[in-house]
């Protein structure tokens, strides 16, 4: 009897110097090195770049956590002891972030906290409306990883802008931008550039002694018109006035004919544009333009005010019609480098008596 309790006691020796030795054996989770594309970056990363962890004890990984809040899907597939690879994900919404944070990984044998630096990456330019941007308007510029802009310039000079998202913004166009000039957008993660053209902008007349067309005059059922009426949106403005007179059906002024405002090779109509600014005394006075051309063909395009406080007006030139702006055909085929003369009237037939219709700032553009 006691020699069977002393050969129980010596297999229970055995067995728990086994496990022992057995327990001396297991592996703690280390990480020894977090390496990313591209380049082999060492514990460094872009967004949405795979990463590859190399270290010992890895196997049975079951969580990865980046920043202590955003949660890290992986392929068990691709984990073994040695190593694993998963994505750096990126999302606004979930608070990720640039700069040094630490990223925990859990396995079955325990888990451990490293840091990881995540890179801003360059941004980049996909996308600008219009396509062709005007000089002192406005111009949104789409794209990628606009994160933390400290400055957006235009042929070296700093621009206004609003960030609407990390992939939208707006600038603020300098009236004398030139076309070919290099928009440079950046950002600490690099900067993104795009040559960007411009309109081709002809000014008629500002009624200021500026412009193409600085003389004019008014013809037909006009009472009055005065081409320096003081206190328009940039100094003085013409008012025409017409007070009821039908002896000749009509009324209007210009500046007269001449050479074509634009080149002969903006030859599209749906890429040309009359912008004027525009009021009147009254709601309802119905303003009629008049273009003419070189080949002695003349389109019309009629409006109506609908808000006596000043307002620019960009009328298509493929929007205006034939018979003074009362014909069914439009101006679609109509080319624009044969305009050489605006006119600038009241539609008699449809405005309250007396109108007065008060313009300035007229302008040609062609994008």
């Amino acid at each position: 009897m006691i020699n069977k309790i002393k050969y129980t006691i010596l297999i229970l020796f055995a067995l728990t110097a086994f496990t022992a030795c057995d327990n001396d054996d297991a592996v703690t989770a280390n990480v020894d090195a977090m390496v990313a594309e591209p380049g082999d970056l060492l514990n460094q990363a872009f967004p949405l770049n795979k990463v590859r962890v190399e270290g010992k004890g890895l196997e049975g990984l079951k969580k990865i956590t980046l920043d202590n809040k955003i949660d890290i899907s992986f392929n068990p597939n691709y984990n073994s002891d040695k190593s694993f690879i998963f994505t750096i994900p990126f999302d606004e919404k979930l608070g990720s972030r640039f700069g040094v944070q630490p990223i925990t990984f859990v396995t079955t044998s325990g888990s451990l906290t490293k840091n990881i630096e995540i890179l801003q990456p360059v941004p980049t330019i996909t996308k600008t409306t219009p396509a062709v941007a005007t000089p002192g308007f406005p111009l949104e510029i789409e794209g990628t990883w606009f994160y933390n802009i400290s400055s957006v310039t235009l042929a070296g000079k700093t621009l206004s802008y609003t960030v609407k998202s990390s992939s939208s913004i707006i600038v603020g166009l300098p009236a004398n931008a030139v076309s070919g000039s290099e928009l440079v957008i950046t950002t600490p993660g690099g900067a993104a550039k795009k040559t960007i053209d411009f309109a081709t902008i002809v000014l008629v007349s500002d009624f200021d002694g500026n412009g193409v067309r600085t003389e004019w005059t008014s013809y037909g059922d006009v009472e009055s018109f005065n081409t320096s009426t003081s206190g328009g949106p940039t100094g003085n403005y013409t008012t025409l006035v017409w007070a009821g007179s039908t002896a000749n059906g009509y009324n209007g002024s210009s500046g007269g004919g001449g050479a074509s405002f634009l080149s002969a090779s903006n030859t599209d109509a749906a890429k040309a544009y009359i912008d004027i600014d525009v009021s009147a005394n009254v709601v309802g006075a119905q303003f009629a333009i008049q273009l003419n051309t070189i080949d002695g063909v003349n389109y019309g395009y009629n409006f109506k005010i609908t808000d006596v406080n000043w307002t620019t007006k960009t009328i298509s030139i493929a929007d205006f019609k034939d018979n003074y702006g009362f014909g069914s055909n439009t101006a679609a085929t109509l080319n624009p480098s044969k305009i050489n003369e605006i006119k600038v009237g009241i539609a008699q037939g449809d405005t309250p008596n007396p109108s007065a219709i008060k313009f300035d700032n007229i302008k040609i553009r062609y994008q």
